[in-house]
């Protein structure tokens, strides 16, 4: 796809890639999502989305089908599976229902995760606390929202509780 091409800014991706597609709020597509590079999409979307690539959902993104993908940065909703082959980013609008498997996962605060979340990849994964709404059948975290992966957030006036996973 190469509908657009554009470098994204402020969306938390390091990796300096371009956006090749884009499907705007107020568009509705059924079927089947496969492309190269960073797709954003502001519309309804039903149908099944894979690539090695990166997804981002704006604010008014809705995703009912399951998504197999290289990275996520979410501030839709999404009604199915997710699977990131490296990174999910819940941004606060974010609403995720459905199992969730992805090596790093950072949650902020408003964003929701209702299903299961599983942690792959090498190593021990770190959970992290921060300070969100998260209903999971996640163990050992009471906390409120959680962000894993290796990295700790930023803000120093958070709370935050580590708990290592093994």
């Amino acid at each position: 796809m190469g509908f657009f091409r554009k470098k994204l800014s402020g969306t938390g991706d390091r990796s300096g890639s371009e956006l090749n597609a884009f499907l705007g709020a107020g568009t509705e597509y059924s079927g089947s999502l496969d492309f190269v590079g960073t797709v954003r999409i502001d519309g309804i979307f039903n149908g099944e989305i894979a690539s090695e690539g990166t997804l981002v959902l704006g604010k008014d993104a809705v995703i009912r089908g399951d998504i197999n993908i290289g990275g996520l940065i979410s501030n839709g909703q999404i009604y199915g599976n997710v699977t990131a082959e490296e990174r999910v980013v819940l941004q606060k609008h974010a609403v995720l229902e459905g199992s969730l498997h992805t090596k790093a996962l950072v949650v902020e605060e408003g964003a929701t995760i209702e299903g299961d979340v599983e942690m792959h990849g090498s190593g021990s994964s770190t959970l992290t606390a921060v300070d969100a709404t998260m209903k999971s059948s996640l163990p050992g975290a009471d906390a409120d929202a959680v962000a894993f992966g290796e990295e700790e957030p930023k803000d120093e006036k958070t709370d935050v509780e580590k708990i290592e996973m093994g």
